[in-house]
């Protein structure tokens, strides 16, 4: 990620950053902007980290690389690496004497003042930063640095390193196009699982702790070739079992839909970790059950209970076409029980756009309501669905959302209250009275089915 940036409009929204943190007091200041030649520097413990890495490189300006994904995005990152209860500082930089190349160097304070101990490298010489982790990989004493380094053609090398008596040393590398961190095995150490799209399929490599050191121990190849990778979430099954839940976009007969492949670790006879594809072997195959259309949903705890679900579509009663654009579904959250079976928990109408669910009760299942959704005004309708979709005689409940800033017909409000409010969005809803046995009620509404995404 690189930014053009006026320096003179830059120093001053610096300065101004200044004030204001000064205001709040802020202790720290963070290095978030690539281009910046030199950091903020608000306290003492700025300048010192500053004037060592200016000893170190022989420089005064340096340019700072950051991180662009991960849960750290900043130039500097303060952590206790040795576990000596002080924390450490990482920066990444580059210096016009040593080229192109990014380096990592770690300073630790001795005696109350900042000093640079060590630095390495990137693995190649226009190499930026994808992320930055801190691990427990050889064992859950040490703490371990896993860098995710990108070269100009995008390719990354994942290198996990080890700090050490003012040391880094680097303990694995290899390649990947993305990559989950988790305890996959349960042995109180992380593992990391790398993933490589292929033509025809996909290759996840399992790393982690053996008696040899941190290296490849098993590899699986999913099925089928993967687009793109769209969420990667490690979390647990039905029976506690850790898992990576990777949900994915796949190109079929020229259109895209995402699915859903689990992967998790197990124990061979020897001890060793081996993975394991928990939803497709050669007895069954139920990640064909998650094919869906583009909707960016994702597995997910939908009900907070530890447990990730997994999701579903299918087309709402009077919608046959999943490839209709027009099309709207049934999205079933559903968990993987320790048999190996998708067990529906949950199921409902979701609109991505505005991020809301509307779960079904369990008497509007089985084929009995549909929606239609007004184009003028994007009214969701849900009606007692009788075999044809342009007949929505029997209207259950009429769903809006309004921008604050929209005009709201003093009609509606006779009849639409107002039962969310996210952002500049409020959410009306009109309960139709009716005598079906499909009908619901406000408090029904407002308590069990409605509900906002994230």
């Amino acid at each position: 990620m690189s930014f053009l940036i006026d320096r003179t409009r830059l120093l001053t929204a610096a300065v101004l950053l200044l004030l204001s943190l000064s205001l709040t007091g802020c202790t720290r200041i963070q290095t978030s902007i690539e281009d910046l030649m030199s950091p903020p520097v608000l306290t003492e413990e700025q300048a010192q980290i500053r004037d060592a890495l200016a000893r170190v490189s022989g420089e005064t300006e340096l340019k700072y690389k950051y991180p662009q994904n991960g849960e750290y995005r900043s130039s500097f990152i303060f952590y206790d690496i040795d576990g000596d209860g002080i924390e450490e500082a990482a920066v990444f930089y580059q210096s016009a004497s040593k080229g192109d190349a990014t380096w990592i160097n770690i300073l630790d304070q001795v005696e109350g003042e900042w000093i640079s101990v060590c630095e390495a490298p990137a693995p190649d010489s226009t190499a930026n930063i994808d992320f930055v982790s801190f691990e427990h990989l050889t064992d859950p004493q040490t703490i371990n640095i896993v860098i995710g380094w990108e070269d100009t053609r995008s390719s990354k090398t994942a290198i996990a390193y080890r700090y050490q008596n003012g040391r880094l040393t680097s303990i694995f590398e290899r390649d990947y196009t993305e990559i989950a961190i988790a305890d996959l095995d349960s042995n109180g150490t992380t593992d990391l699982c790398l993933l490589t799209p292929q033509a025809q399929s996909t290759l996840l490599f399992l790393a982690c702790s053996t008696d040899s050191g941190f290296e490849t121990v098993d590899s699986l190849t999913l099925p089928h070739g993967i687009v793109s990778f769209d969420s990667i979430l490690a979390g647990r099954t039905a029976n506690g079992q850790t898992a990576l839940f990777l949900d994915s976009t796949v190109d079929l007969y020229d259109t895209s839909f995402q699915i859903t492949d689990v992967v998790s670790a197990r124990q061979r006879e020897d001890g060793s970790p081996a993975l394991v594809n928990l939803l497709d072997n050669e007895n069954l195959s139920l990640s064909k059950l998650t094919l869906r259309p583009m909707q960016n949903l994702f597995c997910r705890d939908i009900d907070n209970d530890s447990i990730i679900e997994i999701p579903t579509a299918s087309t709402l009663p009077g919608y046959e076409d999943m490839l209709d654009e027009d099309a709207l579904y049934l999205t079933t959250y559903n968990i993987l029980t320790p048999n190996v079976q998708l067990i529906p928990e949950h199921s409902g109408v979701i609109n991505t756009q505005h991020r809301y669910m509307l779960a079904f009760p369990q008497n509007w299942l089985s084929g009995k309501v549909s929606a239609v959704i007004q184009p003028e005004n994007g009214e969701l309708t849900f009606f007692a669905y009788n075999g044809d979709i342009m007949d929505t005689s029997t209207p259950l409940l009429k769903l809006r959302v309004y921008s604050v800033k929209d005009y709201h017909d003093k009609f509606d409000n006779d009849y639409f209250q107002l039962i969310g409010q996210k952002g500049l969005f409020e959410y009306y809803a009109y309960v139709v009275p009716s005598q079906s046995e499909l009908a619901i009620t406000q408090q029904q509404l407002r308590e069990e089915m409605f509900s906002f995404l994230d």
